[in-house]
């Protein structure tokens, strides 16, 4: 029986209703380890699923491991010490989903905390649909390279890092493309999961602060249409990715 039999459908909702947390209360929540929240996922989603054909499911997949462990899916937290804003990867619910951000967040607000510094964060509000990823992001890019516009307005001082999952990898290089090199110069490092464009540089930025993290064998970041499990595991990467961020900033 699949995990999301033993919950009502009506408890989905719950997740989007939960408050947006900021990035301080990781440590206090009562967080599941890496492996048992995967196993999880692997619990929930099938093995192999047809980007056209899963919205439904990442969706309330997604709000249903939030519910139960407790793990936000909204961030909206921005001007800590260190930046990072996130866009999320297709159908993921809430601006930072529930699969990945969260996991990268944890483990760099905990990074973050031990050298004497403050993390915000803020996911990218962007429909993240199945036609927004068959067609290449190009206008969540421009709605991403407006928000780090903004930022770096409203945080003069931050540490600016870019993350993005899946689809949201794509909004990050659209986005850095459509920047110019003063306001990158203001980015201190980028981190990308299962990036669909992981064959292509991240413009006007140093490829050195520059981390496009994908496992081997998912489709995802051949551009493919499908969704494998080694897609929907790269919380398994947090603490790697945190520390590649805390080594540019």
């Amino acid at each position: 029986m699949r995990f999301l039999a033993l919950l009502p459908v009506a408890l989905t909702g719950y997740a989007l209703a939960l408050p947006s947390p900021k990035p301080e209360e990781f440590a206090r929540r009562d967080w599941p380890s890496v492996t048992a929240f995967l196993s999880h996922v692997a619990a929930v989603f099938p093995a192999s699923m047809l980007i056209q054909d899963t919205c439904g499911l990442i969706t309330t997949g997604e709000q249903v491991i939030g519910t139960v462990f407790g793990i936000p899916s909204t961030m909206n937290d921005p001007c800590g010490d260190v930046t990072v804003l996130f866009a999320r990867g297709t159908c993921d619910p809430g601006n930072v989903g529930v699969l990945t951000a969260p996991w990268f967040f944890k483990a760099l607000d905990s990074a973050v905390k031990a050298s004497g510094r403050s993390l915000g964060a803020q996911g990218l509000d962007y429909p993240a649909s199945v036609e927004g990823y068959l067609t290449g992001s190009e206008g969540p890019g421009r709605d991403f390279a407006n928000l780090i516009r903004a930022t770096v307005a409203k945080c003069p001082n931050t540490k600016l890092v870019l993350g993005g999952y899946s689809q949201g990898g794509m909004a990050v290089h659209h986005a850095a493309a459509d920047l110019d090199a003063s306001t990158m110069s203001k980015v201190s490092a980028v981190v990308i999961f299962g990036d669909p464009y992981s064959k292509q540089v991240v413009a006007n930025i140093d490829a050195s602060r520059v981390k496009i993290i994908c496992h081997e064998g998912d489709n995802i970041c051949d551009n493919g249409p499908l969704i494998l499990l080694q897609h929907l595991t790269y919380a398994e990467d947090a603490d790697a990715a945190a520390s590649f961020v805390m080594s540019q900033i």
